[in-house]
């Protein structure tokens, strides 16, 4: 008496069908005699109708619904996760116990294997009692009738339609009967498409058993851990007894157990009275102890914490990519139901080490929360390789410190957060514009801190307002080349470096490199966007330095390299990377040389992996060290690494992680994770610019002796060069305030953007007239007339400044010390040097 009774739909069957639709035409005339107000209207709003077709989502398909994923581990896939939906193993009617499917019927649906979708003995008795409370008695569901229900909520969830989720749980009133209808049409549909081991297998895959748990597959796991086909009969009528209420009769908790061990003697009795099982089974069954085993058995992205933020994306890019669906909806019931075999681009090497390195250097648990994360994707294909993150995988919204489902990777579209400031890392797409506009790498740009207005920037694609004055972490040089600005990352060099180009042309460059904000707003363009405000994602940071690496052609990064469905082996379309030049190879080449230069001594040593590889990059460091970054490439590989606050805005350089500042633990996650990808990935020679690339455009200095210093100033700028005037004035015979002479000097050949220091007059010094000739009155009266303070004649004891001359007679002037026609302090004194005649022979 154990076997399930599964009855021929024949003759029968359809027989109950017809009785049934007479019979739902008379509960409409039934729910006609209510008020016209309450009714009217019903039909035109709600659109029902008998035979209209059946959605493809409450159609049940048993059995596989697994998807797998796999990572790549030496060329060969590597099973990372099986994932399903809602906690939610799907398994087919003949992996069921029998005690299960037995209970089930017994208690819910004694006449399942008898009726059309609707048992109308019990529905019209449920009927009478709702048509006078309007929607409020009991409602006389089939199991066929449930899962049509429990198949429109779980659609309308995936779908996030609360409109959609509120009509398929009315219970009373006129929408309590609309439902009620509505799942009589369906019903019915069902059952003319499916045959009854399907329908039972499909709710009872679908059916929730408390504690997120859904599908008795999962529920046998968790209670007791056993499958589902090795339910005996107490287990199996338990589950089934809690299919009324799980949250009331689930044995987990204590409270809960003498009442669910009378709703479980309750189903042991219906399936001894509809025959399932004997009176004896019935004792023995009823007399056993309710004993569980509660096994938690993560399953899906959370199972392996390595992989886990990895598959998290891989679960986002089925559900956004119309390759999986035209609807959401769609795509989610192909991810939930569609038993797919995902291979995905992960190297399980690779993000075995990117993991390490994380948890490490940036503990999950860190009092002040900081987070972490690190993407590699592969030069010239888009591959993701690694995806770590430094936090525990977990979907339970729990508040324990290092848990989180937010990918820290990815954007926000893509289960992640609206990004992370990148800092100084956005430069390289300022260095990318000014090689592109022809500019050199070993040209000179200004370093000097100032104050910058709106008239110093232009941007062709919208104004620029305000004033700003950006500093550098550390006094930096004034004058440097662009490559000395890159290597040690000098803010206020790369706003000089803006100033020359167009705002949007550097953000329209970024935009190539696939570089966009990780909210989906508009990328902006702000003169501080030159340093890093915009808030960016690790992954595309690391897909643009693989573009670098790969001559300058950005490739879309994709996580997923092909996916098939298990039960046909049919291959899917899947979003394939898609790949442009964003720069020349010549412009790529000029910025891996001066990135190389961060690596090799700038503000990116630290992460040198010491392998020998050849290594490019570029370090980030926001305002107050909020947020920090190492991002740089091989040959082969770009990885991106961020470290910093995913809320609040404590600097980094006052933590302490692992040990260390938290502001240099980026270094050592990059450089370990490299090492690694290094040895899988070995990498080349990185491409060299051209010479000309490189040298700097030779400026002659202009002559400004004797200019006003602005128009001085303003000449040099012209000429590409970078005027400082000097403060300290200098003594010269020119008129005060003007120009006395340049350093370097006027006529000289200097690199394009050199810094021109320009002196300034004092006025203080006059030429010293000649008066060679004169008798000393004369020569006094001349000196004092132009401006000299003192004129002496010399003591005779100052024998040197008396001097025979052949052309002079004694008595007159030779000349003066200082010399006629030199120049000379005003306030200073003159001395006049006599003539001694003609030597004597």
């Amino acid at each position: 008496m154990s076997g399930s009774k599964n009855k021929p739909e024949t003759f029968k069957t359809g027989v109950a069908k017809f009785i049934g639709l007479s019979a739902l035409a008379g509960v409409l005339a039934v729910a006609a005699l209510a008020p016209a107000g309450l009714l009217g209207g019903v039909a035109a709003n709600t659109g029902l109708a008998i035979f209209e077709g059946l959605p493809a989502y409450i159609k049940p398909v048993n059995g596989s619904q697994a998807s797998t994923l796999f990572a790549n581990k030496d060329g060969k896939p590597v099973e990372v996760a099986t994932f399903y939906h809602e906690n939610r193993i799907s398994v087919p009617y003949d992996d069921m116990s029998v005690n299960i499917r037995n209970a089930v019927v017994a208690t819910e649906d004694p006449r399942f294997f008898e009726h059309g979708g609707v048992d109308w003995i019990s529905f019209l008795r449920a009927t009478a009692t709702s048509a006078v409370s309007l929607g409020n008695g009991p409602g006389g569901s089939t199991i066929t009738m449930q899962y049509v229900k429990n198949s429109l909520v779980e659609a309308a969830n995936l779908a996030g339609d609360k409109q959609a989720i509120a009509d398929a749980t009315a219970s009373g009133g006129i929408q309590g009967i609309i439902r009620k209808f509505r799942e009589i049409r369906m019903a019915i549909a069902l059952e003319g498409e499916s045959n009854k081991k399907d329908i039972l297998a499909g709710y009872l895959n679908l059916s929730f058993f408390g504690n997120q748990i859904n599908g008795i597959e999962a529920a046998s796991n968790y209670y007791f851990g056993v499958s589902a086909k090795d339910l005996d009969i107490p287990q199996a009528a338990l589950l089934a007894g809690m299919l009324k209420s799980p949250n009331d009769y689930k044995p987990d908790e204590e409270s809960n157990l003498p009442r669910a061990k009378g709703r479980r003697d309750y189903v042991i009795d219906n399936m001894r009275s509809e025959g399932y099982i004997t009176q004896k089974q019935a004792d023995e069954a009823k007399a056993t102890p309710i004993t569980v085993n509660l096994t938690h058995t993560p399953s899906g992205c959370e199972a392996n914490q390595t992989t886990a933020f990895f598959c998290d994306y891989v679960v986002w890019t089925v559900r956004n990519n119309p390759e999986f669906g035209s609807t959401p909806e769609d795509r989610e019931n192909l991810l939930r139901r569609g038993g797919l075999q995902i291979y995905t681009t992960l190297d399980i090497d690779a993000q075995a080490a990117a993991h390490k390195a994380t948890m490490k250097w940036a503990p999950s648990d860190n009092p002040n929360k900081i987070g972490s994360a690190t993407v590699s994707v592969e030069a010239g294909t888009g591959r993701i390789l690694a995806m770590a993150e430094n936090r525990i995988f977990d979907q339970t919204q729990s508040e324990e410190i290092g848990h989180t489902s937010v990918n820290y990777a990815t954007d926000k579209d893509y289960g992640g957060s609206s990004g992370f400031q990148t800092g100084s890392t956005y430069k390289v797409f300022t260095l990318a514009t000014w090689l592109t506009a022809g500019y050199k790498l070993l040209d000179h740009v200004d370093g000097r801190v100032k104050e910058w207005g709106p008239g110093d920037f232009s941007a062709r694609c919208g104004g620029v307002g305000g004033t700003w004055k950006p500093n550098n972490i550390v006094k930096e040089p004034e004058d440097l080349t662009v490559v000395a600005a890159t290597s040690m990352s000098v803010n206020t060099a790369y706003v000089d470096m803006a100033s020359q180009l167009d705002l949007c042309d550097i953000r329209d460059t970024a935009m190539r490199f696939g570089v966009h904000r990780a909210d989906g707003t508009e990328l902006q363009y702000v003169p501080s966007s030159v340093i890093g405000v915009n808030e960016v994602a690790p992954l595309a940071m690391a897909a643009a330095m693989a573009g670098i690496a790969n001559k300058g052609m950005y490739c879309s990064p994709v996580g997923i390299d092909k996916v098939i469905v298990r039960a046909t082996g049919a291959e899917l379309k899947i979003p394939t990377t898609s790949c442009q030049q964003a720069v020349s190879p010549e412009v790529a080449a000029g910025m891996t040389y001066a990135m190389q230069r961060v690596i090799s001594g700038g503000t990116g040593g630290a992460s040198g992996t010491g392998d020998g590889t050849p290594l490019a990059g570029k370090t980030g460091t926001t305002d107050s060290g909020v947020h920090t970054w190492m991002t740089g490439f091989s040959s082969k590989v770009g990885t991106a690494t961020w470290v910093g606050n995913v809320s609040g805005n404590k600097s980094l350089s006052s933590i302490r992680l692992n040990g260390k500042a938290a502001n240099t633990v980026r270094h050592d996650i990059w450089r370990t994770t490299m090492q690694t990808i290094n040895k899988l990935y070995p990498g080349e020679a990185l491409q060299s610019p051209p010479a000309s690339m490189i040298a700097a455009t030779e400026i002659v200095i202009p002559d400004t002796k004797g200019q006003d210093p602005t128009a001085a100033e303003e000449l040099i700028n012209a000429s590409d060069l970078n005027a400082k005037i000097i403060e300290a004035q200098i003594s010269s015979a020119l008129p005060a305030g003007t120009v006395v002479r340049t350093i370097p000097a006027a006529g000289v050949t200097v690199p394009r953007g050199s810094q021109i220091k320009i002196y300034v007059s004092s006025g203080d010094r006059s030429v010293v007239p000649r008066v060679a000739g004169m008798d000393v009155a004369s020569a006094r009266a001349t000196l004092l007339a132009a401006g000299f303070a003192s004129v002496a004649e010399p003591q005779p004891s100052q024998t040197q400044y008396f001097v025979h001359s052949t052309t002079i007679a004694a008595g007159l002037v030779v000349g003066t010390n200082p010399a006629g026609g030199s120049a000379a302090v005003k306030n200073g004194a003159i001395l006049l040097i006599i003539s001694l005649g003609p030597p004597n022979n």
